[in-house]
């Protein structure tokens, strides 16, 4: 099981992961990713989004039972989100070649292009294109690229490596993602496995707010329309509401724009982000609907919907078949529902999905010091291995 370990340095030979969607890091994880499945058996498929398939043969040709995550991550990520779904995933497939040999239905590693948002504002775009969603909205990262050239580019690369298939690939019988908590239950509770059983709903937005600039020291504070000031009062105002919603619900401002941006002009726009998520889509639209109608109270404010991700149910059958097999494993683990938002819940309308999570020390992520141990990592493994071994070998 020190391979998994291994994969993973290898995969992350720097402190900071920035693998953006079609950047060169994640482009380079992703061909890394294809030469490491063909070298041990699989057939390499890499579709029209990047995502990367590595099929591995059964005793019968029909479906595969299918794991892995997504490859890219967020700016300045840490090495485990994502990346140890996909590796992971990997070392369970070689361990029930190595153990059991071939089963009954084929096994498919699935890596997924992108699921975090972090270059473009489009998030799940490669489990969405899985599933038969484009993304159609023209879009750009900071630098003006658009989603369509970046793609495009990218994807070329990998689909001319030796022995590559490009086609549409059919989706899988179930699937199975890998991945640690990001929060700090399971930690708290010193369990060694959670099984996921759904996950939360999401709504992001973009809020700006429109002021006048103008000369720092000239005009009189009476006069201003200031896109600061008025800007974090609602700010303030959001996170007091927020407070006082149900329990499950986050609420989150992450990032901030001024315009022009200068120490001695008084701001003329002010544009902010806003996460919010909740075990319900009931929870969600409550708050919601408070939200928009305190920022309709400012007339000089505007609000664009960016993101709309309803709660998911998991498989409940899979997850209570990986809880008895936890057992006699002698595991401990508890059900738990997901604040993060996985491929899963993409994958989850279209075929019976669930979730294995594993400990992040001090529920740590979307940062550098992200940590899971590896005792814990390869736990997370051997379940897996014998839950899609279970799986391959059923009718």
């Amino acid at each position: 099981m020190s391979q998994l370990l291994d994969l993973l340095n290898q995969f992350t030979h720097q402190h900071n992961q920035n693998r953006l969607v079609y950047n060169q890091d994640w482009l380079s994880n992703q061909r890394a990713l294809i030469l490491l499945g063909q070298r041990n058996g699989a057939t390499a498929t890499v579709d029209d989004y990047g995502n990367v398939y590595l099929d591995f043969p059964g005793q019968m040709n029909d479906r595969p039972v299918a794991t892995g995550s997504h490859m890219d991550t967020v700016k300045h990520g840490g090495r485990y989100d994502g990346l140890y779904g996909v590796l992971g995933g990997f070392c369970a497939i070689q361990q029930i070649y190595e153990q059991h040999g071939i089963p009954k239905h084929p096994l498919r590693l699935i890596s997924f292009s992108e699921e975090e948002g972090s270059r473009f504002p489009a998030t799940f775009t490669g489990s969405k294109y899985y599933t038969g969603t484009l993304q159609t909205e023209v879009i750009s990262d900071k630098q003006g690229i658009t989603f369509d050239e970046a793609r495009r580019l990218a994807v070329t690369q990998l689909q001319q490596l030796p022995h590559v298939k490009t086609q549409r690939v059919s989706l899988p019988v179930t699937f199975t993602e890998l991945h640690i908590e990001q929060g700090p239950r399971l930690a708290e509770s010193h369990k060694k496995i959670g099984l996921v059983t759904g996950i939360v709903a999401q709504k992001r937005y973009e809020v700006t707010v429109h002021g006048q600039a103008n000369h720092a020291g000239t005009t009189p504070m009476i006069q201003r329309q200031d896109a600061i000031a008025t800007a974090s009062a609602l700010m303030a105002k959001l996170y007091a509401l927020a407070a006082k919603a149900a329990e499950d619900l986050t609420f989150t401002i992450g990032e901030i724009h001024v315009s022009p941006n200068v120490s001695n002009v008084v701001a003329e726009s002010c544009r902010f982000t806003i996460d919010c998520r909740a075990n319900t889509d009931d929870q969600l639209t409550a708050f919601v609907t408070q939200m928009l109608q305190l920022l309709e109270q400012s007339k000089r404010t505007s609000v664009i919907e960016k993101l709309c991700v309803s709660a998911t149910r998991l498989s409940d059958d899979l997850r209570m078949q990986n809880a008895a097999l936890a057992t006699q494993m002698n595991y401990s683990y508890q059900t738990l529902f997901s604040g993060a938002g996985h491929d899963s819940q993409i994958m989850s309308s279209f075929v019976p999905t669930t979730m294995i999570f594993v400990p992040s020390e001090a529920g740590i992520s979307h940062t550098p010091t992200e940590y899971t141990k590896s005792a814990d990592l390869l736990m997370g493994v051997s379940l897996l291995a014998n839950s899609l071994f279970v799986q391959a070998n059923g009718e």
